[in-house]
């Protein structure tokens, strides 16, 4: 039997599903704990001893304990990524890389989680949200430019976490997806590995959550 972590996430969430898919980038097993954040289960006791700031996702490798999705994938890449190509050993390269995922956690993630978060609970978030949201994805857009890939050549985990999260925002938002970042997100859809087995399970929930009645209006009125 080979290595498995222990992931601790949501499914809904693109840091959770990122988090698995660089798992299943490197061949790793693991074994997903859910916990429904609408039910608070993230704030039970229990979790907050690994994860006092109870954040999601959160990795169990044995006795070491880590979250931040993006330093989570940076970690298993070093220590079981029988090669370097999703995270670079080389500082010009890795540099980038790096700069991709801190826009992801720093611009694109934060943007998405002011829209969704609010309709994850059933309310409906303020329109300038979605102007901060389009503007996120307008970045991503002038990011990817020309390239087939968020950083470099090929794909990396930057692209396991902007391809999640635009992914996400593109169920969202539709007509907020640039031609170039679709054509981005279609290469991903077959380049990244475990990207279906991983969002595939999410889609229908996405969807639903983003389908009301309300939330529609509220795009529709904001004119963007």
């Amino acid at each position: 039997m080979g290595k498995t972590v222990e992931i601790y996430g949501f499914i809904v969430s693109p840091p959770t599903r990122s988090t698995m898919m660089t798992c299943e980038a490197i061949g790793i097993d693991y074994k997903l704990n859910v916990l429904d954040v609408t039910k608070w289960e993230h704030h039970e006791p229990e979790y907050l001893k690994l994860n006092p700031i109870h954040s999601i996702p959160t990795l169990v490798d044995d006795d070491y304990v880590l979250f931040d999705s993006h330093a989570i994938s940076a970690y298993l890449i070093s220590a079981y990524g029988k090669e370097d190509k999703w995270y670079p050993k080389e500082p010009r390269l890795r540099g980038i890389v790096d700069q991709r995922l801190h826009f992801d956690n720093g611009v694109l993630m934060p943007s998405f989680k002011s829209v969704g978060v609010p309709i994850l609970f059933g309310q409906v978030p303020d329109t300038s949200v979605l102007t901060k949201l389009k503007e996120a994805l307008l970045d991503l857009d002038k990011l990817l430019g020309d390239s087939q890939f968020i950083a470099l050549d090929w794909p990396t985990i930057a692209d396991l976490h902007c391809a999640v999260t635009a992914m996400s925002a593109e169920f969202m938002l539709p007509d907020f997806i640039t031609p170039r970042v679709s054509a981005w997100l279609r290469r991903c859809e077959k380049a990244l590995p475990g990207y279906e087995k991983v969002n595939g399970p999410a889609a229908d929930q996405l969807k639903g959550a983003f389908g009301s009645a309300d939330f529609k209006n509220l795009v529709k009125q904001s004119n963007l």
